[in-house]
């Protein structure tokens, strides 16, 4: 249900979908379920005018926005001026894990919005519209926070919902055609986790609210609705979304069979693909194997680290020897895998940077899986966040949380990762992107339209992940090996030597790319012509912003 398609509207929700945003449209589905008038609209960075013609079109009366990470607060904070501005007075409220953990923070930093939604928002939000002009009624809204004068007024949190079985099935737009024509879904079996990582913000999500850490959708409702999508909409791909789709538990290994069951009754299991996100002790060989045969295609791994004290620091409760025998059993199977990983975290130390990058060269040195990296951030409400707090070390603003390591070395070491490879790592057109984008495009191939030709497609693009991981791999151990020879002042003197490394990274990720043009334009020219079209549109990436030299000394120096 797109914006455009319903007017008048009593509710807009405005959320990111690169993938569906269940979370909005499980909201969005319960109030339609009580007769209010509702749509989504898919927000991306410098589309205000289109929002504010969605509402101009609409009048809603009720306007939400989905904040899903904190950095995200400065951009709806302009969005929410911008609308102001443009004569919108509609009610603006807001959720996501921030707002639901900071509520007085976010109605701070927003002061445009008049209201948070903290946790789970369908029953919270489906009030507030009801009870919209009538705000003496808001204190007894469980799960609410708003503005009281100057103050910021917040309820008791509503208990999170036992049967999600009970909620009416989210609201779809139209399906996404990933690539190849080949339609895609997001699906969600369960909500939470019961798992306490330090640095994850699911636990302290779902642990807000009275409930469960973890509840499951029955297999019915599940398998019904991929069914109806696969019927209906033509969807062959569905994504999981569940934040721990094998947890390793008996009541879930219990769900997981009668849900391959399940799927091999409605006739599904030899007709789709999907994929699931899961930690390396869920991963067994009998286990995968059995969802492999029933559509599984690829599989998201928590790694996070390949040190055994970053491991204790983000409290995974797993090992490196775990790590890898997951990684291993996946490329066994040859299941598609990719994997999050935090070359850094808050006590990092020269050996365990080390730790990572041996770890990272022996489980992608091969190509089955693409290396990549980011450092670890503080989310608010988290473990970690209240240690470095306790510390004196979290610095920087809400929607940037940040800290110091402690050997100024790594401060160093840090910017020029960062600066070096946020290209690469984090933008949809660098050589990580890409390569991600076309190692799920041969996921997809390979499972609907098999044949030789998909299978040196695979050849050549591991070949090529390969040769990529060695390139950042190799930096990085130059760049470490620069900065254990030196102390602050050592590295700071000879900075033209890490820009000459950084530039000699981004001039070798040329031509890797320009070899992935041609990988894609024999294998997969629409893909090819996608990527065409988005470089020509992004013409304003630069080669000196793609690889900015050392200007001050990094924060904490």
């Amino acid at each position: 249900m797109d914006a455009k398609a319903v007017t008048p509207l009593d509710a807009l929700f405005v959320g990111y979908e690169d993938q569906e945003n269940l979370g909005l449209r499980w909201i969005a589905a319960t109030l339609a379920a009580n007769g209010w008038h509702v749509a989504v609209h898919r927000y991306t960075p410098g589309s205000a005018s289109a929002v504010l013609s969605a509402i101009q079109a609409g009048r809603p009366r009720l306007v939400g926005f989905s904040i899903l990470f904190q950095a995200m607060l400065e951009e709806f904070g302009s969005l929410a001026g911008a609308l102001r501005e443009a004569g919108v007075t509609a009610h603006f409220t807001c959720g996501g894990h921030y707002p639901s953990l900071r509520p007085r923070e976010t109605l701070q930093a927003l002061p445009h919005v008049d209201s948070a939604v903290r946790f789970e928002g369908e029953l919270t939000t489906l009030e507030l519209m009801e009870h919209i002009d009538a705000p003496e009624c808001w204190p007894s809204i469980r799960g609410l926070a708003y503005r009281q004068g100057r103050d910021v007024a917040t309820t008791p949190p509503r208990p999170l919902i036992a049967d999600l079985d009970s909620l009416p099935p989210p609201i779809r737009g139209e399906p996404h055609t990933v690539s190849r024509g080949i339609r895609a879904a997001s699906m969600l079996a369960s909500r939470g986790c019961v798992n306490d990582c330090s640095f994850c913000s699911i636990r302290q999500f779902y642990g807000g609210a009275p409930g469960p850490l973890r509840r499951t959708r029955s297999v019915e409702a599940v398998v019904r609705e991929m069914r109806g999508l696969f019927q209906r909409d033509g969807v062959t791909f569905f994504v999981f979304q569940d934040d721990d789709f094998a947890a390793r538990s008996e009541q879930q290994r219990r769900w997981l069979a009668e849900f391959l069951a399940a799927l091999d009754a409605a006739g599904l299991s030899d007709r789709i693909g999907w994929k699931i996100s899961c930690r390396v002790d869920d991963v067994g060989e009998g286990l995968i194997a059995a969802c492999q045969q029933r559509g599984l295609s690829a599989v998201s791994l928590g790694v996070e680290s390949g040190s055994p004290a970053g491991l204790r620091t983000l409290n995974k409760r797993a090992t490196v020897e775990q790590n890898l025998q997951a990684i291993a059993i996946l490329k066994k199977l040859d299941m598609a895998c990719e994997m999050g990983f935090m070359l850094f975290d808050p006590d990092s130390t020269v050996d365990t940077v080390q730790e990572n990058i041996d770890f990272l060269r022996e489980a992608t040195g091969d190509g089955g899986c693409l290396a990549s990296f980011c450092k670890m951030l503080p989310y608010a409400g988290t473990p970690i966040e209240a240690r470095l707090a306790r510390e004196g070390r979290l610095r920087g603003p809400a929607a940037s949380p940040d800290y110091a390591f402690l050997d100024q070395r790594l401060d160093w070491y840090g910017l020029f990762a960062a600066q070096t490879f946020r290209f690469r790592n984090f933008d949809c057109l660098g050589l990580a992107g890409r390569l991600g984008v076309a190692r799920f495009d041969h996921v997809l191939a390979r499972k609907f339209q098999p044949g030789a030709a998909v299978d040196a497609y695979g050849r050549e693009l591991a070949g090529l992940t390969a040769r990529a991981n060695h390139l950042m791999l190799d930096t990085l151990q130059r760049a470490l090996d620069f900065v254990k020879a030196r102390d602050g002042r050592g590295i700071a003197r000879d900075l033209p030597a890490l820009n000459d490394l950084t530039h000699q990274e981004v001039e070798a990720e040329v031509k890797l790319q320009r070899e992935l043009d041609a990988i894609l334009a024999r294998y997969s020219p629409q893909l090819d012509k996608a990527f065409s079209q988005e470089f020509a549109r992004r013409a304003a990436y630069s080669k000196a912003e793609r690889a900015p030299a050392f200007a001050h000394a990094p924060a904490g120096v």
